[in-house]
């Protein structure tokens, strides 16, 4: 048995979904095969969701709400009370002048300086027909070699020339560590910059938390395309070494003028045929959700933000070493956020992929140990849990600076012609966001015209 449609997308994750609605839109006829019944709803804060995907689709009008939009950021330190960052500047300084009055005068010009990289690359970021070299986009000789010492620099250096606060050094780099950046390798500090350019996108670019489930749900809605759950794909089917369709688990064949894929570069080149000497991390991230009971009160910067372990770049250095050995690290990064009253999500961007004694043996004490030190800012946790839930972390390539600086077609093709990449590895920092759907949308309707 098979069928005929001009697209087939693989995997109806925010990539997928966003992929094959850009299509179907314009007429095309699209299958999306997921191998799960159900896609679960991306856990946690909503930091790079696509603004026009979100206006295009219009998700809002399918269901897509939000509980909090530009969640402010906190910093746990157990030396320390916690450090709360409003978006507004001035209430900002005065919250880091309480640690200390030099960095709080520092917080303009560092605010600053992020701004004026992000506001130039977001173009970079954002268009599909960008080319060339991303330093080109700076025209003044002086702006194009602050922008090409950034990229040498890693995130700890950068924020220290900044920064003499532990506790501010520490909150801040968290966010460097996104997609398994060691706090000093080259490409760190760009992320940070990456990472202000999607706040700068408009109201979904900001950090958000989504209302749970309606996210997936309204791009199911918005689709347009044929979904079909519970349909692996076993084969990406050629022709004349080119993408043509792809052979399902059960047997059936479905032929198609391109193939867009959620899965990561590796995977589905090997779908295709192709052997490949394999890029995956050994570093990842992990998620844990933690289900309470009553008797609860959770601090405000939580009901109201997200909060992350202060750590200084030597704790986050030794999480990562430890993470690409193998071994758990002893006092891992983690940020967490509170999804609804009774649901806290966690995530650890520098996890193990493979640790020693798989992951099974693990889940239990990465999660007791979370469990303890969240009972210093949440009293009455341990009593009150009453479920936990852990997503191990993806074998995937980790983050680069070699990413970042790529131009979208670049992560958008792969080694097939006709097989395009949608999901968390064509965008330049694994991330929910929908663009690199958008992308490869856009690159597979002008190819097959």
């Amino acid at each position: 048995m098979s069928r005929d449609f001009d697209f087939v997308v693989i995997g109806a994750s925010v990539g997928g979904l966003s992929a094959a609605a850009c299509l179907a839109r314009d007429g095309a006829r699209v299958l999306v095969a997921e191998q799960a019944l159900a896609p679960p709803e991306p856990p946690g804060a909503l930091f790079a969701l696509d603004p026009v995907m979100v206006t295009d689709l219009k998700l809002a009008q399918h269901g897509l709400a939000f509980m909090q939009r530009d969640l402010a950021l906190t910093g746990w330190d157990d030396e320390a009370p916690p450090l709360t960052l409003p978006r507004e500047r001035r209430a900002a300084e005065r919250a880091i002048a309480q640690r200390s009055e030099t960095d709080a005068e520092a917080w303009g010009a560092y605010q600053a300086a992020l701004a004026a990289q992000a506001r130039v690359l977001r173009r970079w970021w954002s268009r599909p027909e960008r080319d060339g070299r991303a330093a080109e986009l700076f025209w003044r000789p002086a702006a194009r070699a602050r922008f090409e010492r950034l990229c040498v620099t890693g995130a700890a250096d950068w924020l220290a020339r900044h920064f003499e606060s532990p506790q501010l050094i520490g909150m801040l780099l968290h966010d460097a560590l996104t997609g398994g950046f060691a706090p000093a390798e080259p490409g760190s500090a760009l992320a940070l910059v990456w990472r202000a350019a999607q706040e700068m996108s408009g109201q979904p670019g900001m950090v958000s938390l989504a209302v749970p489930g309606t996210l997936m749900a309204a791009l199911r809605r918005a689709c347009g395309a044929v979904v079909e759950p519970g349909r692996m794909v076993a084969e990406i089917l050629t022709a004349r070494g080119q993408a043509a369709g792809v052979r399902l688990e059960d047997g059936e064949t479905v032929s198609a003028r391109a193939v867009l894929s959620s899965l990561p570069r590796g995977p589905s080149e090997r779908l295709a045929g192709l052997d490949r000497p394999s890029e995956d991390s050994m570093v990842g991230a992990a998620r844990i959700v933690f289900t309470l009971g009553d008797g609860v009160a959770l601090p405000v910067e939580l009901k109201t933000g997200r909060c992350v372990l202060a750590l200084p770049p030597e704790d986050c250095a030794d999480a990562h070493e430890a993470a690409r050995a193998g071994r758990l690290p002893p006092l891992p990064p983690f940020e967490v956020v509170a999804e609804t009253p009774r649901r806290l999500a966690v995530t650890l961007p520098l996890m193990p992929v493979s640790p020693d004694g798989g992951w099974p043996a693990l889940e239990a004490p990465l999660a007791a140990a979370l469990v303890k030190r969240l009972s210093r800012h949440v009293p009455g946790l341990a009593q009150s849990l009453t479920g936990v839930s852990v997503t191990r972390p993806k074998a995937r390539p980790r983050a680069s600076l070699a990413q970042l600086l790529a131009p979208a077609h670049e992560r958008a093709l792969s080694r097939v012609p006709g097989l395009y990449l949608c999901g968390e590895d064509a965008e330049p920092v694994p991330c929910v966001s929908g663009r690199a759907g958008r992308f490869a949308a856009h690159f597979a309707a002008r190819t097959i015209r």
